[in-house]
């Protein structure tokens, strides 16, 4: 047993300094490695040898992250932090309804921060884009129909720092079964016709 961990030993250590081993055995079935064919039987093995490439390669690696964090510069780019805390939309409110093609609907925003003098105030509505001065503007004239709003702040470069989620509102026409306002108050009632009295009766 233990002839056979030094030959397996000394089999490893040939392996490792040298592609090309032979392999015989004796007439008492000792199996023996070496790097020289010291037996007429002996064979020669082919041994794989260990990809240096990918372990210099992967040393690099190692070397390049150790390296970034001496440097103390971020391999990607970190995204920017906004300076505002949120952007919210106050007005209207989700599925606020609206009636008649005259109605003037405000929009309001609320954001958490000052807004620096850099930077603008975007509403988009539909997809459609209106620069305002300010965190309110109006939208009058608008068509029957389901509309989308967000808003963003933009940067000089025209980029957004922080976007509002997308609410919606509806545009109705009034008719005969549709108040004008959901707190209109109702129609008033016709007085009763007064009865008329009845003639008397004639003297005979």
């Amino acid at each position: 047993m233990r002839i056979a961990l030094i030959l397996a030993s000394l089999a490893v250590t040939l392996v490792a300094q040298s592609q090309e081993i032979y392999r015989w055995v004796d007439k008492n079935g000792v199996v023996h490695y070496s790097d020289q064919p010291d037996s007429p039987s002996a064979e020669l093995i082919n041994v794989i040898e260990p990809n240096a490439y990918e372990a210099q390669e992967q040393g690099q690696e190692q070397a390049g992250d150790s390296g970034a964090g001496d440097s103390g510069e971020p391999e990607e780019d970190e995204p920017a932090v906004s300076p505002y805390g949120s952007l919210s939309i106050v007005s209207p409110t989700p599925d606020q309804v609206f009636f008649g093609a005259d109605a003037v609907v405000n929009v309001a925003a609320d954001l958490q921060g000052t807004l620096r003098p850099d930077h603008s105030v975007v509403f988009f509505l539909n997809g459609n884009r209106k620069q305002v001065d300010g965190l309110s503007t109006d939208y009058s004239g608008l068509a029957r129909g389901t509309y989308f709003l967000r808003v963003s702040i933009m940067d000089g470069t025209g980029h957004p720092v922080i976007t509002s989620q997308q609410t919606n509102f509806h545009v109705r026409q009034p008719s005969m079964n549709s108040p004008q306002s959901p707190t209109a108050p109702p129609k008033p009632t016709p007085p009763k016709p007064t009865p008329k009295p009845a003639p008397k009766p004639s003297a005979g």
